[in-house]
């Protein structure tokens, strides 16, 4: 008797039910969810950390060409060697871009953050930072001037660049000049040792002998302006560290530990954009046709990286209080006991 073959019945393959597919999409999306944001802070952090390391350059050139010359330069210099104070020139009236432009203080730290070849290149014969012979220079991106975070344009957007023939770069380090607006244009009050003058400003040459608590003054900070922040230009190389007030445009120079110019939220500059409307801190673009809109500020989220006298760095908060960033920014003795240990 013939037995029938066995049948075979083919076993199901293994594989996922839609139930347990959606689990693990869900999942993954869980994931790429939660290191997204990881992976941007990350970058981030290490963005901020070299803008930090490249603000350390320029304090360290400037301590370089401290003990060359025994002084910090002015912000401002023209081509002779001369400041503005002994010109008997206001950086107020002074349009950027100008044949009356002078040089930044940057221009004069070349040589010490290893881009004296650009240095040896200048036509210092002439007092005109913006001279045809000039004007090439002043348009080189110099990486070491640039923040990482900054997402603006690599040449500046004033319209009174506009007229000459290659775009100024732009540089996201300047000097903090002053407290106020008033005390910056005013060549008596930024000198006085008793008012709010900061080191480096446009009328007169500092030393650490003028600052009596180097590790305790702020003298560089990064900004995001786009439009006068051309790193070649003196007329807006130096800049106040409050916006000035909202009601009347321009305040005196501080003169009390107690009145201090605020913006108009309260608070200093710090990545506050200028008050639209009003004659206000900002006109800081020296005679020019615009306000500018940033001073002390940065792409870095809620702070802004400083240097202080004793070339460190340290990233200072949109939140610090009015009177300890005054005291940081003047050269003034008496109110270092404001300043706690923001610097320390």
């Amino acid at each position: 008797m013939n037995r029938l073959p066995k049948r075979r019945f083919a076993r199901p393959r293994p594989g996922f039910t839609l139930v347990e597919l959606l689990v693990v999409i869900f999942i993954i999306c869980v994931l790429i969810a939660l290191f997204l944001p990881a992976t941007r802070n990350a970058r981030e952090a290490a963005r901020r950390a070299s803008c930090s390391v490249k603000l350390k350059q320029m304090a360290t050139a400037l301590h370089l060409y401290h003990d060359n010359h025994q002084r910090f330069p002015p912000s401002a210099e023209f081509g002779d060697g001369r400041n503005l104070a002994d010109k008997g020139v206001n950086i107020a009236t002074i349009r950027p871009g100008s044949p009356q432009a002078p040089y930044s203080f940057i221009v004069q730290l070349l040589p010490y953050f290893e881009q004296g070849y650009i240095y040896d290149q200048i036509q210092f014969s002439t007092d005109e930072a913006f001279s045809n012979t000039n004007i090439a220079l002043a348009g080189k991106v110099i990486p070491v001037l640039n923040c990482a975070s900054f997402s603006g344009q690599p040449g500046s957007t004033a319209a009174e660049y506009s007229a000459l023939a290659i775009k100024p770069a732009i540089g996201n380090y300047k000097a903090l000049g002053a407290t106020t607006l008033a005390c910056l244009q005013s060549s008596a009050d930024v000198k006085a040792a008793n008012e709010n003058g900061g080191t480096l400003h446009p009328y007169a040459t500092s030393s650490f002998k003028t600052l009596t608590a180097p590790t305790q003054t702020a003298i560089l900070c990064e900004t995001k302006e786009q439009a006068y922040a051309a790193w070649w230009d003196g007329t807006t190389a130096s800049i106040p560290a409050f916006h000035s007030g909202k009601n009347n445009g321009v305040k005196g120079a501080v003169n009390s530990a107690d009145n201090v110019a605020l913006a108009p939220d309260g608070q200093p500059a710090l990545n506050v954009q200028a008050y639209n409307g009003q004659a206000n801190f900002m006109t800081t673009a020296f005679g020019s046709t615009s306000p500018m809109a940033w001073g002390p500020s940065s792409d870095h989220p809620g702070l802004v990286n400083h240097a202080n006298g004793g070339t460190e760095t340290r990233s200072v908060g949109n939140d610090i209080d009015p009177k300890v960033y005054r005291a940081l920014i003047t050269r003034r003795a008496d109110d270092n006991k404001d300043i706690g240990d923001t610097f320390k």
